[in-house]
């Protein structure tokens, strides 16, 4: 029974209706909400109008005097913002592939034993892990709970 509708409308409607739902994105208990990424190529302080690119820059330097100081500093830094509302224990972990490592998988891991309800976990590959491995190319970032994947984040070029 179609209700006085057309058969062929009520059907377009039921599909739209289908489709959209589909479309729809859910918000789990946990979430990325961005990834903050920072390449450090060169001890030459950035001349901007902007004190905030003067800071990170400087900020990523801080402490190095010598030659070896400053090299060991050089390389990609990521923030990963992310948001929890089960506050249970989680490991954040960094995938991501270099470019002189072709299509190696390399990860890095925090354990948080008692997230808050906003984080902030900081990755690196600096020093030589950077000069021997190259640029990172791609990344994603994951948040897990009890060994699931309950949080996903890929840089644009992240292929599986």
């Amino acid at each position: 029974m179609t209700f006085g509708f057309p058969k062929n409308l009520f059907l377009l409607i039921a599909g739209a209706a289908l489709i959209l739902s589909s479309c729809a994105s859910t918000s789990g208990p946990v979430k990325i909400t961005k990834v903050n990424p920072y390449h450090l190529e060169s001890t030459r302080i950035v001349e901007t109008d902007d004190r905030m690119v003067e800071f990170e820059h400087r900020r990523h330097l801080h402490g190095a005097v010598t030659r070896d100081e400053y090299r060991s500093k050089m390389g990609q830094y990521y923030s990963v913002f992310w948001k929890s509302t089960t506050k249970q224990p989680a490991t954040v972990r960094l995938d991501y592939r270099q470019g002189s490592t072709g299509s190696q998988v390399l990860s890095k891991e925090l354990f948080i034993a008692k997230p808050k309800r906003s984080n902030v976990t900081k990755f690196e590959v600096t020093g030589d892990e950077y000069w021997n491995g190259g640029k990172v190319t791609q990344w994603k970032a994951l948040v897990i709970e009890n060994g699931t994947v309950v949080a996903e984040y890929k840089s644009y070029l992240w292929k599986e």
